[in-house]
């Protein structure tokens, strides 16, 4: 995910526009791990209950099995993930946990065993302002530089929707995008459907080459949604 999405992308990802091809092995190295440690978070095993589902789609060249891929066996992937919508963003993964927690642990004792299995949509819909509510939402798609132009977004996309609505019964599915990433902007609009929610000014992350690691920039971002 390093080299086809945060180094390679059409999209400039290097903050203050430097060239991909100065990254030392070492900056490589230490952003893989940053990458590996942040999906293994979000989308991997860990102890107890996960209040928010969160897949992985991958498309491989077949040449081995799911569990033995290795990174030049990927063509590509996407995320998805049961997130909280507001007015003015998609919030994260961790602030929308945060808000569903101490949604419940302002309850009183027994208020709080009621909502203890309760879905996500629930606690959003019951306990949550009118604004707010829970949405599935696709992010971090990306393809490998020798498979672009194959079609092979569109259906990671696809199978995307497709887990959603059958596997975390959402009939609608939301994602962001920088307003000036207009390859993706083209991709979503005119390939998939998708249709532009609002507008609004957000932070995007950037590569710091310098320090091996990831900055928060101002940005401006289109929130868009499809019906499933």
């Amino acid at each position: 995910m390093v080299d086809a999405f945060w180094l390679q992308s059409p999209q400039q990802l290097i903050d203050g526009g430097g060239d991909p091809s100065t990254i030392s092995d070492a900056t490589k190295a230490s952003l893989t791990n940053i990458q590996a440690d942040d999906l293994l978070s979000k989308y991997g095993e860990r102890m107890g209950r996960r209040k928010l589902d969160a897949l992985i789609v991958v498309a491989s060249d077949g040449s081995s099995d799911t569990k033995s891929l290795s990174a030049d066996d990927i063509l590509g992937l996407v995320t998805i993930e049961v997130r909280l919508l507001n007015s003015n963003d998609l919030l994260s993964a961790d602030e929308s946990e945060f808000r569903l927690t101490q949604a419940v642990a302002s309850l009183g004792p027994k208020q709080r065993r009621e909502y203890k299995d309760a879905s996500v949509l629930d606690i959003a819909r019951e306990l949550l302002p009118p604004e707010v509510t829970a949405v599935c939402s696709l992010s971090n798609l990306c393809t490998s530089p020798k498979a672009r132009r194959m079609g092979i977004a569109a259906k990671l996309c696809s199978e995307a929707e497709r887990l959603a609505k059958d596997e975390l019964n959402f009939d609608e599915i939301y994602l962001r995008v920088e307003s000036e990433n207009s390859a993706a902007k083209r991709l979503y609009e005119d390939k998939l459907g998708y249709k532009c929610k609002f507008e609004a000014n957000s932070v995007a992350l950037r590569v710091d080459a310098e320090r091996g690691g990831f900055v928060e920039i101002d940005s401006d971002i289109v929130v868009m949604s499809k019906k499933l």
